[in-house]
């Protein structure tokens, strides 16, 4: 460790960063907590009116128990909130109550600062996410580079009435179809998308990094290499030129790693150019949301520490997460690396049988450019336990075996 002050700065105040405070405070480190600005907006299930499917509501409740046993204070007060029957936000609500618990820690110094550039010397946490202002973004550009720093957030269009006999399925996969072309077709699509972009008054037309207009217009097979990446389907000789990946949702099919800031009509008429999508109806036109993320896997490394400057931690949704447990889980877990850290001990890694752990190890292994879809890409859960009646219990008594393990080691063993 190269730490000049006996302190620890985490940069920003949402779930991961209060996650993070609390945890380094409670062991006895001065942290100084600095708050950029505010601009939550919630996307929880309550706020949305998202309904989760079974195996999501499946990994949401494991999780929290393991944050639970792992002794949270945000999700012990979710639950005590929820045993009270409260009915409103639970986000907004638990945010409220961390940044009050932070305030009041006499380990704790909070800011309400900007920060555009950290002491190097000086362990540093990053937990920004959606609120990484401009002169933060611009140091971790500088830093990391502009293919490992992003701005923007995909919001995929959702489609229904596909023609499904022109789409394939993988073996155990009922949730995604995959829509195969040929060079011609991907073709036709390309020019389909740059007539569109040729529609509008270029002082309006503004690009966004990865949209599907900004890779058709960079390249011919900038877009095969993004979001259409060929891979083998069964029932198709040949690998094809590239595939378009849907994924099942309630009402239709969202396009996967299909983003746009062009009008509800120029998608519509992108997306007809294609035989399987000529009668479809466009449910949910794509968008961005402005969510500053890393491309974690060549950022940083097991620990969620920075390969280039191993002062420098990251915490949250910067790291592609996006559900406030995830969030969450991801705070502690820094929190507990950069405790071993402080101290010049070894830092560790979570059992992977545990929801902590496969999520600790999905950030650092997710493929190039995309954005993690953490709840539903877990891999502790087995074929035969989906068929379980009491697989909750299955799993959590699995992930506590190994959790209570950790836990010894890591306050009595070998990680001391």
């Amino acid at each position: 460790m190269n730490c000049y002050l006996p302190v620890v700065n985490v940069i920003g105040c949402g779930f991961a960063g209060i996650e993070c405070a609390l945890f380094l405070a409670g062991h006895g480190i001065k942290v100084h907590v600095f708050q950029m600005h505010r601009d939550y907006k919630c996307n929880c299930d309550r706020c949305t009116g998202k309904i989760d499917g079974q195996k999501e509501e499946m990994w949401k409740g494991l999780l929290k128990r393991e944050l639970s046993f792992l002794g949270s204070p945000l999700i012990k007060e979710e639950e005590r909130l929820t045993r009270e029957g409260y009915g409103g936000c639970l986000a907004s609500r638990l945010l409220a109550y961390g940044e009050d618990l932070v305030k009041k820690n006499e380990n704790i110094e909070y800011f309400e600062a900007g920060i555009s550039q950290v002491n190097p010397r000086e362990i540093n946490i990053i937990a920004t996410g959606s609120n990484t202002d401009e002169g933060m973004f611009e140091y971790l550009t500088n830093k990391f580079g502009s293919m490992r720093c992003f701005r923007h957030l995909q919001v995929n269009p959702v489609i229904d009435n596909i023609d499904t006999s022109l789409c394939c399925r993988r073996e155990g996969d009922d949730g995604h179809l995959f829509l195969p072309l040929e060079y011609s077709e991907y073709l036709n699509f390309v020019n389909a998308i740059i007539k569109e972009v040729n529609r509008l008054d270029e002082a309006r037309l503004k690009f966004c990094q990865n949209t599907i207009e900004e890779l058709a217009c960079r390249g011919k097979d900038a877009l095969k290499n993004y979001a259409l990446m060929p891979i083998y389907l069964e029932g198709v000789k040949e690998k094809p030129y590239a595939v378009i990946t849907l994924k099942k949702v309630n009402t239709g099919y969202s396009i996967e790693g299909f983003s746009s800031k062009l009008n509800s009509q120029s998608q519509l008429n992108i997306l007809k150019s294609l035989k399987a999508f000529e009668n479809i109806t466009l449910l949910k036109e794509s968008g961005v949301e402005n969510a500053v993320y890393i491309n974690s896997k060549y950022v940083i490394n097991e620990f969620n520490q920075s390969l280039q400057d191993h002062n420098l931690f990251f915490a949250g949704s910067i790291l592609g997460l996006s559900s406030y447990y995830d969030c969450i889980a991801s705070g502690l877990y820094t929190a507990m690396n950069v405790y071993k850290y402080y101290n010049g001990k070894k830092m560790i890694a979570l059992p992977s049988s545990s929801i902590i752990g496969s999520l600790a190890k999905k950030v650092i292994n997710s493929n190039l450019l995309k954005r993690n879809n953490n709840c539903e890409n877990y891999d502790i859960l087995k074929q035969d336990d989906y068929y379980s009646p009491t697989v909750i219990e299955k799993l959590f008594n699995r992930s506590v075996e190994s959790l209570v393990r950790f836990k010894e080691e890591y306050s009595n063993g070998k990680y001391v």
